[in-house]
């Protein structure tokens, strides 16, 4: 079982299953993959089925928290640079998807740099679908992330859903290979996790306010 500490209302994760080129991992809250019926995960699942109520409501939440823990970080805005993780089927990051448009916007309020057109790789099959980790780390092979330079000492990657690492260290050894002695930050909406692997994934932590923010987010679709 992969533990967390609490900080500023997320989930930081100093190490993930595959994440050793990471430094820590951050997410909002646990995506169950066998309770469907949590009212966090349900959220997940409809964001992740594109449901455009559910994307308002995770743009929102991540506007909302995101800012107080970079703030917690102490970090020198000038020394940042926010990247996004690709879709299976993209080359380069869409700016209009959901999670590349939402890392500029942050980049934006905390007065960072977006460089979401830095990470490029090639085309592979949706890993979700794939049920056995060696499968999907050979799927993931095809990827063969590239980056460019960025000019930072602190990329943050941002995704959607984190279960073990793979693509966020995918992602940060190609960041690392061309930004030797960088740091790489993992930002994610959720760690998906399974009850018969983790007996407690317990959503707890999250702090209520968040729950009326989402919920506000989602009310701007009503």
């Amino acid at each position: 079982m992969v533990t967390f500490n609490a900080k500023a209302g997320w989930m930081e994760f100093p190490r993930l299953s595959a994440g050793a080129d990471l430094a820590n991992t951050y997410t909002l809250a646990y995506k169950v993959t066998d309770d469907a019926t949590e009212k966090w995960t349900s959220r997940f699942i409809r964001f992740k089925g594109k449901d455009r109520k559910a994307y308002y409501g995770a743009a929102r939440l991540l506007y909302h928290a995101f800012p107080p823990l970079f703030e917690t970080m102490g970090l020198r805005n000038a020394s940042c640079a926010f990247i996004s993780a690709l879709s299976s089927s993209e080359t380069a990051a869409d700016p209009e998807r959901q999670i590349p448009y939402i890392t500029s916007q942050l980049a934006e309020t905390v007065g960072t740099r977006s460089a979401v057109s830095a990470l490029t790789k090639q085309p592979h099959n949706k890993i979700h679908l794939l049920y056995r980790s060696e499968q999907r780390d050979a799927e993931l092979g095809k990827a063969q992330y590239v980056c460019r330079p960025l000019n930072a000492s602190n990329v943050f990657v941002f995704d959607d859903f984190v279960t073990r690492g793979s693509t966020l260290c995918l992602i940060a050894r190609a960041v690392l290979a061309a930004n030797p002695g960088a740091r790489v930050f993992g930002v994610a909406l959720a760690k998906t996790e399974r009850i018969n692997w983790c007996p407690h994934p317990d959503n707890g932590h999250v702090p209520r306010d968040w729950d009326r923010v989402w919920q506000d987010g989602e009310n701007e679709l009503a």
